[in-house]
């Protein structure tokens, strides 16, 4: 894990040493961390564990129709895997909006690259909840502990775009907020911040602005 991306990690609540999730500039995009991570997350075990944890935590929190449509554009066959693989986590959890997030590969698939895994598999069987959408991990492999991460409460203090989908709930709205606060002027820049449509950025700018009498 570079550290560069721990300290995004860190912004968006996960426990690392020596880090702070409370920063000076705006805090990175939730759905933008979790793609730069599971980008990475096959090959380190421990990244891939502490996402599982900030899911278990956080799910309800993340603009799922934001992180499927950057998920489209951007993500490649790992970052799919491995977003497949949260999003069943999630859906395990009754999280079902992630269900839309789940597309299984066509054949069993390790989830981590660990030569490890297939023994792991071997030993102790594969986790069903995943199993199910052809995915693979044995048993018991993915560390997931909610001490891992902050709470909401935590997280909530220290991260305006976090803040504002408790506010508003997981949506553009809240996305759009979150820019205008950070200081985006107009729709456009908004819509080029959140990537959202500018009808929707026009609408909510036009309202906030009215709600607080600028």
């Amino acid at each position: 894990m570079n550290p560069k991306l721990s300290r995004r990690l860190a912004a968006i609540g996960i426990r690392l040493a020596g880090l702070s999730a409370r920063s000076r500039t705006p805090p990175p995009d939730i759905e933008g961390v979790l793609l730069e991570a599971a980008a990475q997350a096959r090959s380190d075990g421990r990244l891939l564990s502490l996402l599982f944890s900030w899911i278990g935590v956080h799910a309800d929190h993340v603009v799922v129709d934001k992180l499927r449509k950057r998920l489209r554009a951007d993500g490649n066959a790992d970052v799919r895997l491995v977003v497949s693989a949260l999003a069943a986590y999630a859906v395990s959890r009754g999280r079902h909006k992630w269900r839309k997030l789940i597309g299984a590969p066509e054949k069993p698939t390790f989830l981590s690259a660990s030569k490890a895994a297939q023994s792991a598999v071997g030993l102790k069987g594969a986790e069903p909840w995943l199993e199910v959408h052809n995915v693979l991990a044995g048993k018991g492999s993915l560390r997931i502990r909610p001490q891992d991460v902050l709470s909401a409460e935590e997280l909530a203090k220290v991260n305006t775009q976090y803040r504002n989908r408790l506010l508003y709930g997981a949506s553009w709205r809240a996305e759009i907020i979150t820019a205008i606060q950070q200081g985006a002027k107009t729709a456009t820049e908004i819509s080029r911040r959140v990537g959202c449509s500018y009808e929707p950025a026009h609408r909510v700018r036009r309202e906030y602005l009215i709600a607080v009498g600028s």
